[in-house]
């Protein structure tokens, strides 16, 4: 009875740790979505006035 109960726990335990990996391992991160976003291209095609253009000095 006692080799069951174990067996029963251990399979339980094997399941929980399947179904977290599963979900953690195969569904893409927001880190690698962001990666493809090249900050210096933004910056060299940006054809507006920067804020600190607009300011006048005093």
């Amino acid at each position: 009875m006692r080799k069951v109960v174990l067996s029963i726990g251990a399979l339980a335990i094997a399941f929980m740790v399947a179904f977290a990996w599963s979900h953690t391992v195969l569904t893409p991160s927001q880190a690698g979505v962001t990666g493809s976003i090249n900050p210096t291209e933004m910056m060299s095609s940006y054809e507006g006035k920067l804020p600190i253009e607009q300011w006048e000095a005093i």
